[in-house]
């Protein structure tokens, strides 16, 4: 599967709101985004997730939903995964209970996409 990035949850709240990098990966858990399915995550929720967090979803983006706003992110993403195409209907499940993880953790949800 070739990706466009990462969604990233630290497995403690002593990494809430960092953004990884290549030394200190181990302290996160990350699910691959899935490139064939960026466009349409992009036309179905960048709009309302945008909305949840600073500045637009795009590529070349870090964007981050803090702890606070988890539970809305999931409200969301469930939402359109209802109406969505199978394939990114399952990626948005996927993303759903990797998110309800940081919910209970109490951490922030970070997107890294290239």
């Amino acid at each position: 599967m070739t990706t466009i990035g990462h969604v990233f949850i630290p497995l403690n709240r002593e990494h809430d709101g960092m953004v990884p990098t290549d030394g200190d990966r181990a302290h996160f858990e990350s699910l691959p985004v899935p490139l064939a399915l960026w466009e349409q995550f992009e036309q179905c929720l960048s709009k309302h997730l945008s909305e949840l967090t600073e500045g637009q979803i795009d590529r070349e983006e870090k964007f981050r939903f803090d702890a606070a706003h988890v539970n809305a992110m999931i409200a969301v993403v469930e939402a359109e995964a209802v109406t969505a195409a199978s394939d990114l209907r399952d990626w948005l499940m996927s993303l759903v209970a990797f998110a309800r993880r940081a919910v209970d953790r109490h951490v922030s949800v970070v997107f890294v996409i290239s």
